[in-house]
């Protein structure tokens, strides 16, 4: 062989050698980071995790929560889930829990002998403190020493086609929040309200809360709202409660008063739940029945608001007052300013006529009635009708009426004895409802 070839072909072989090695090299390298990204994967915690009572990753709805980090869903199939679910802190942000069922009924956090985690009784069936934009869908929470679904010191919040039913309390509850949504659930059997949305933080930008689609009945009130801001009820049906829907302002909670808010566009009819009766299925807080009791037979309470309005309601045979409007002499903050009470249907056009359409005792300053349907009945005072109820436009004056204060003052000291002064009268037949007219079964 010549001297050339021979170092041609030296050279080949190592040209090989080398390129077999880089081939191995890149092999190796390949497979080491495969092998690193499989154990990432296999680190990084799951988006979906899954809950049924036999069979799934998670036997418990709490211990799945645990897991899951910021974003995740927690999906739990069909069952009843004896038990209540907390969850904390921002590292739960967008967290969702969602049933899996067709309905909200086949997936059901139970109260009675619910324990959390640690062995003590459950309180509530979902408690939400300080995380932001938690979701909770299709799912029912009852029987529950406090609340159904209760969300605190949080920022947006999702609770839709849930269930809330003879929770203690409340069964819809939000606190501190800004923004959020009830939408599309029921709540009944509550000792407080249904939908409950509390001291709302002031907000330079407000951020609507949206209350809408919702249906309550039996409870003590089926919404509540103790300085509640920027809230919008609409679309939504409250019936058989003691009082339908109640803004409200007291000293109890921060930021007060309640203000700028809108009942709209609801069916509020039938609510002459006499809860106060020996017999009822349902026990009010002891807040109901302090030193003055709530009113019963109430269609709307407007108790010590400012800036709300009440509008295109459909307000019938609610045995005391369709419309009530009152304050608290006793506390400041709690006094009725620039509320608007207006275009409302009330009892005539149903031949379901309300004790009477609109009550005020004539107390703060800005109130206005206007447009009401045709027959709509204002509740005399002492005082001239256009200066007890003051038409909208201008600046509307009001002057407290003696003859109303005293009225709903010995109103609100009776308990069982507030029904005595109904004006009852059979209801018209409605599709798939019942009324109560007085005690609940």
């Amino acid at each position: 062989m010549k001297r050339s070839t021979m170092v041609i072909a030296l050279l080949c072989a190592l040209l090989t050698v080398t390129g077999a090695q880089g081939a191995i090299a890149a092999t190796t390298a390949k497979s080491a980071a495969t092998a690193k990204t499989a154990a990432a994967k296999k680190a990084a915690p799951k988006k979906k995790l899954l809950v049924c009572r036999r069979g799934c990753p998670y036997s418990s709805i709490q211990k799945a929560v645990d897991a899951a980090p910021k974003g995740a869903t927690v999906s739990v199939k069909p069952g009843t889930y004896v038990e209540g679910v907390d969850l904390k802190g921002h590292a739960k942000d967008g967290l969702k829990i969602v049933g899996t069922g067709t309905k909200p009924e086949q997936v059901v956090l139970e109260g009675k002998g619910a324990k959390r985690l640690d062995g003590n009784p459950a309180q509530n069936g979902i408690f939400v403190d300080g995380a932001d934009n938690v979701e909770m869908r299709n799912m029912t929470a009852q029987n529950f020493p406090a609340n159904g679904f209760f969300v605190r010191n949080c920022n947006g919040y999702v609770m839709d086609h849930v269930i809330a039913g003879f929770n203690r309390a409340y069964g819809l509850y939000a606190f501190n929040c800004t923004g959020g949504r009830m939408t599309y659930s029921v709540g009944y059997g509550h000792g407080d309200s249904a939908f409950y949305v509390g001291q709302t933080p002031p907000q330079a930008k407000p951020v609507t809360t949206l209350l809408s689609h919702l249906e309550a009945y039996e409870n003590v009130l089926g919404y509540s709202g103790t300085n509640s801001k920027y809230v919008d009820i609409r679309n939504s049906e409250f019936y058989n409660n003691g009082a339908g829907v109640a803004p409200n302002t007291l000293g109890s909670e921060k930021f007060a008063p309640a203000q700028d808010g809108v009942v709209q566009e609801n069916l509020i009819y039938w609510n002459n739940f006499n809860y106060f009766k020996p017999g009822s299925r349902v026990k009010a807080l002891p807040a109901a029945t302090g030193g003055f009791n709530y009113p019963t037979g109430v269609g709307v309470v407007l108790f010590g608001v400012t800036n709300w309005t009440t509008k295109n309601n459909l307000i019938f045979g609610n045995f005391k007052y369709g419309v009530m409007s009152v304050s608290d002499p006793t506390y400041a903050p709690a006094t009725n300013r620039n509320n608007k009470v207006k275009f409302n249907t009330m009892g005539a056009p149903f031949e379901d006529a309300n004790g009477v359409d609109v009550w005020t005792e004539g107390s703060g300053s800005g109130n206005c009635w206007e447009n009401q349907s045709a027959g709509a009945t204002y509740d005399p005072g002492s005082q001239p009708e256009l200066l007890l109820y003051p038409k909208c436009g201008g600046t509307p004056q009001n002057a407290t009426d003696v003859t109303q204060v005293l009225e709903v003052a010995d109103y609100l000291t009776k308990s069982q004895a507030q029904e005595d002064s109904w004006k009852k009268h059979p209801h018209p037949p409605r599709p798939d409802r019942k009324p109560i007219d007085g005690l609940g079964g």
